[in-house]
């Protein structure tokens, strides 16, 4: 569907002079196809990415179908607090009497309460609060017949699905429900099924999110993990943009980054979920009026950060999950405008954005590290720019007077001077490699065997060499023949192959004549053939008592010609000498013992 202006959309007289006073002239394609259905009553299962205007898209057809009756009757629920201040700030923007109790965390009970009690037609909060108010028993959602999900991917990786579901049961059934999301994973999808009620579908993405981040330039550096925060400093010192909002993985990291750029004369600031909803609000009211130009956050700190113009947005590092990279670029090219995004990654994140800009039709460009000396001269150009445009009649006699008593090169170079002195340049970072900068390797890996043709497995196996060396003994070749050591590898590895093929057919044949020897040993003509080892006499090294073993006459404890032992035990005793001679069982053990 598509209208020029949201007077053919059907708006009210007081919406349409409130949109005008805001600037609003014609309906992004979002609020277009949202709020001819959403007048109706119908069920919405939108996929938008953030800065569409989904939240007016929601939000007029939802104003229109409230009643004059002073109870909740529309519940809007997001993943954080800033994000439920900004859908309040929208709705109040267009009709300044709505009663409106924001319920989120971090805040006083005490207006919440009184909210409530005066009849709040619209609650807007994250989830935690909400359920707290349902357990003290100051929230009531009898009445409520519009429910409102924005940002429900977020709050899926947020754990507070099972929060939201828990909500959504203690609603009177039938509700109408507008369910808004960047993606649909499967389980929003589940949620979908199981609380919509044949709904109006609007998918506002195209090509996996090509077409709806047109307007953003996506650029990468590649530069070491421990090196982001000089590179992220150098790329602000030398681009200046006029307003940035960094991403970090933690919240220690975001004081860290904060610090590193403060201390490199930039005004930076951190954000992050440990901070009192006051000091957050100061921030915020900071970054938005353009006192603050760097904002230093984590994920969930930022959802709900909603900055006309905010023409860059920097990752550092990527974040876990392709659709968290489309929410973080989506905070810069809002509404038509121009924006870039900027990740700093290493080699490993580097091959993971690759891919995602793959998945997603996403232009990259990769730009280097500016250097200290870029840095300088980008400083002068824009300085020599900024005073070629620049005129001040009221200081016109001061530099005349000023001229007659220097030279105006020296003059100029002083002024220069006062101005760039206390000016930070930058680190000194090394080269960062080139991307995906790989050793050409020499040996081509082995075609893969395909184990559905046994024929083709066994023409390959007769065709491979024999006894081919692994790679790690190919790589340990290529070592030393780069040093000179070593011939080439395939020609050392073929002479030792040679080599040790003719030794083992030497042995085969010499151990064939022998055989052949053996069998015929006692022919003439083969002993002549062969000069076969002599046969050496045997010593004995029999023992003594072994060798008197031998004899009949031998006794264990000595013995005599006359057949008696020579020391008896229990006596002397004439023994037979035509008996033989029996060793007695017990003489074995104590043979072994000596």
């Amino acid at each position: 569907m598509e209208n020029s202006t949201f007077e053919s959309l059907g708006c009210d007289a007081p919406y349409l002079v409130a949109l005008e006073n805001r600037g609003f002239t014609s309906p992004t394609p979002v609020q277009s196809e949202c709020f001819a259905p959403g007048l109706e009553g119908r069920d919405l299962l939108v996929q938008s990415r953030t800065g569409s205007g989904k939240t007016l898209a929601f939000g007029l057809p939802l104003m229109h179908r409230l009643k004059e009756d002073r109870h909740p009757q529309a519940i809007i629920l997001t993943p954080t607090r800033e994000l439920a201040q900004q859908v309040a700030h929208e709705l109040r923007s267009v009709n300044r009497s709505l009663d409106m109790a924001q319920l989120v965390g971090g805040m006083s009970y005490t207006p919440q309460l009184r909210s409530l009690s005066e009849g709040a037609k619209v609650v807007v909060g994250t989830p935690g609060r909400v359920m707290d108010h349902m357990e003290r028993g100051t929230l009531d959602l009898s009445h409520v017949h519009m429910v409102v999900l924005d940002e429900c991917d977020e709050m899926l990786n947020m754990g507070f699905i099972e929060d939201v579901e828990r909500i959504l049961s203690d609603v009177p059934s039938g509700p109408q429900t507008y369910l808004f999301s960047a993606t649909l994973p499967a389980p929003i999808a589940s949620l979908a099924k199981r609380f919509l009620k044949n709904p109006h579908r609007v998918e506002m993405t195209e090509s996996g999110g090509a077409a709806q981040h047109a307007d953003i330039n996506h650029t990468a550096c590649l530069i070491a993990d421990h090196l982001h925060t000089k590179a992220l400093a150098n790329l602000l010192l030398h681009d200046e943009p006029s307003g940035a909002l960094i991403f970090t993985k933690m919240k220690l990291q975001t004081e860290e980054v904060a610090e590193a750029l403060r201390n490199a004369g930039l005004a930076a600031d951190y954000l992050h979920g440990d901070l009192n909803q006051g000091a957050r609000n100061r921030i915020m009211g900071s970054f938005k009026s353009g006192r603050l130009r760097y904002l230093v956050a984590t994920d969930v700190a930022a959802r709900g950060i909603d900055v006309e113009g905010l023409p860059l947005v920097v990752n550092i590092g990527i974040p876990t999950q392709f659709e968290n990279y489309i929410h973080r670029t989506g905070r810069t090219g809002r509404a038509g405008a121009k924006g870039t995004s900027l990740s700093l990654v290493g080699h490993k994140e580097s091959r993971i954005l690759l891919a995602w800009a793959r998945r997603g039709g996403l232009q990259l460009e990769w730009r280097a590290v500016p250097s200290p000396e870029e840095i300088r001269k980008e400083r002068v150009r824009r300085l020599s720019d900024k005073v070629s445009k620049q005129e001040a009649p009221a200081f016109e006699p001061l530099a005349a007077e000023m001229l007659q008593n220097r030279p105006a090169e020296q003059l100029v170079a002083a002024l220069l001077s006062m101005i760039e002195d206390d000016a930070h340049l930058g680190f000194d970072l090394p080269e960062a490699p080139e991307l995906n900068k790989r050793k050409p390797k020499d040996f081509e890996p082995k075609q893969r065997r395909s184990p559905s043709r046994p024929q083709e497995k066994r023409e390959r196996q007769r065709e491979a060499p024999a006894n081919r060396p692994s790679r790690a003994g190919q790589a340990g070749y290529q070592r030393r023949e780069e040093k000179g050591k070593t011939k080439g590898f395939f020609e050392d590895w073929k002479d030792k192959r040679d080599k040790k093929s003719k030794e083992g057919k030497k042995e085969q044949k010499d151990y064939k004549d022998y055989k052949d020897h053996k069998d015929n040993k006692g022919k003439k003509d083969k002993e002549d053939k062969y000069d076969a080892p002599k046969k050496s006499k045997k010593v004995n090294t029999m023992p003594e008592w072994a060798a008197l073993r031998q004899k009949k006459s031998f006794s264990p404890r000595g013995s005599s010609s006359d057949g008696y032992s020579a020391k008896p035990k229990g006596g002397a005793k004439k023994k037979d000498k035509d008996k033989p001679f029996k060793l007695s069982s017990s003489y074995g053990a104590k043979a072994k013992k000596r």
